[in-house]
């Protein structure tokens, strides 16, 4: 799949106008299951979304920009319920909170699997790379407050700037993995469990949380 270093020609912003491009989304995301990148091209996602070529050219100059749209829309609704647990302090403790994240995050991306697993292809498009390292640099200050949040319970020496750089992307890059090679382990229960005993053994200081106790002695 080439790069897609393309932008939309302009952002929607009435009404008619959002929703102009929302169905034309919405037929990529169909064209790209149903029949491959190969076969999405504009006329087609024109075709498909009941729409003329030239209404789809208003809003993106090629099929490679309608591609990466759809990468950005997918990222957002599958990451968007993450960042609202990271944003939620509930008091709950590090690890209850970690087993939650985890388990949020699965489901997330377990959801629409061909769809992901053909855009992953994607991710190194200059377009799709550049909206989500904007995105991933606003979030890095609700991953650092979700430490601070819980700086009692972490591990000693823990450096939070090193952890914000490295937690996002370790876990994506295992989810990442299995979609495009053992998607059964988003459902099966697997990954959730591997990446929450890895976070959990990273994070939490079981002296610190009480979860850790000395062996009494039976004499």
């Amino acid at each position: 799949m080439p790069n897609i270093a393309n932008h939309p020609r302009k952002l929607p912003r009435q009404a008619r106008s959002l929703a102009t491009v929302g169905v034309i989304l919405d037929a990529t995301a169909l064209l790209l299951v149903d029949e491959g990148y190969d076969k999405t091209t504009t006329n087609r996602i024109a075709e498909r979304a009941g729409v003329s070529i030239g209404s789809l050219y208003q809003y993106f100059p090629n099929r490679e920009a309608v591609v990466a749209a759809v990468a950005q829309r997918v990222e957002a609704e599958t990451s968007g319920p993450l960042w609202q647990i990271l944003s939620d302090t509930r008091g709950q403790d590090l690890r209850g909170e970690l087993k939650l994240i985890v388990s949020t995050s699965i489901n997330s991306f377990a959801e629409a699997l061909p769809l992901k697993r053909i855009l992953l292809q994607a991710t190194s498009m200059p377009a799709t790379a550049q909206w989500s390292a904007a995105v991933f640099q606003n979030r890095l200050t609700v991953l650092r407050a979700f430490f601070h949040a819980h700086a009692g319970e972490l591990r000693e020496g823990f450096n939070s700037e090193a952890a914000s750089l490295l937690i996002p992307r370790m876990t994506r890059s295992a989810i990442d993995a299995a979609i495009l090679s053992r998607p059964a382990a988003l459902v099966n229960g697997e990954l959730e469990h591997e990446l929450t005993t890895m976070l959990t053994s990273y994070l939490v200081d079981d002296r610190r949380t009480g979860a850790w106790r000395t062996p009494r002695s039976n004499e």
